[in-house]
């Protein structure tokens, strides 16, 4: 009796937690759509460096969002930090990279730039991978290559035990279907990845940094990058140095505390 009037008080306790943890999240996303419209009011009374607090402490929370990082991205270049605004709009576009506002303020924060770098252009292939890659997130694609490596399963099957002649020409080619597909959204699933979780950019932040040949002051000046560069990150030496690759290709090594990893 004793054992069981136990269980019963441990069963209580845990529901009551649970209770507790969904009522304390509920709490939690309540508060923060609360500042995340205080933010959107102070922003739209012109309050931008009050608006850019509210914004960080929603950040700094742990909350992310493409929405979040856009009114951040949009708070700087009103007060005309235009690296913090770069760094901004480059995050929101990672999580949603066919927003097609993003992409325009991107655009008009990049021209007030100074250094104007050549792109290398990129080959027809990767720009299409990229192109239909951006029309998911990895989670969606990977969702996509489990679905059909099920459904390929079950069509095979089919095939394999099938008697008729008609049922197995027809499942040998939607197998044949399902498995060009397959490759195709693992090929997603790691393009996504990659540009995601793999490749690190980073913005130039001072006014004016000095690329060296190797990753120390004594060692040549390859060129002067300014304010809002955006750089990919290739490379690290101890904790001082990291290497960086333009977009036109050159390739040298800048301190570290002189830019933010998007």
């Amino acid at each position: 009796m004793k054992f069981k009037t136990l269980n019963i008080l441990i069963s209580l306790t845990a529901l009551l937690s649970c209770l507790n943890c969904f009522a304390q999240k509920e709490i939690n996303e309540e508060l923060l759509n609360q500042k995340f419209q205080n933010a959107n009011n102070l922003y739209n009374e012109g309050l931008y460096k009050e608006s850019i607090e509210i914004y960080s402490e929603i950040f700094n929370s742990g909350f992310h969002s493409a929405e979040l990082y856009f009114n951040l991205g949009n708070s700087y270049y009103k007060i005309n930090d235009m690296p913090n605004a770069i760094l901004h709009y480059e995050k929101a576009l990672r999580l949603d990279p066919n927003d097609s506002y993003i992409i325009n303020n991107l655009n008009i924060a990049n021209n007030s730039v100074i250094d104007k770098i050549l792109k290398v252009p990129e080959s027809f292939i990767d720009l299409k991978l990229d192109q239909i890659s951006n029309f998911m997130n990895i989670e969606d694609w990977t969702y996509l290559t489990i679905l059909t490596s099920f459904i390929f399963l079950f069509v095979f099957t089919l095939y394999f035990f099938s008697n008729s002649t008609i049922i197995k020409r027809l499942s040998f080619c939607v197998l044949l279907l399902l498995f060009i597909s397959n490759i195709c959204f693992i090929m997603m699933s790691f393009n996504s990845y990659q540009k995601n979780h793999i490749d690190r950019y980073a913005i130039i932040f001072d006014e004016r940094i000095e690329i060296n040949s190797e990753p120390n002051d004594r060692s040549d000046i390859l060129l002067i990058l300014y304010q809002g560069t955006k750089v990919k990150v290739i490379d690290s030496f101890t904790n001082d140095w990291i290497k960086v690759r333009l977009s036109d290709g050159q390739v040298g090594w800048l301190e570290k505390n002189k830019i933010k990893i998007i």
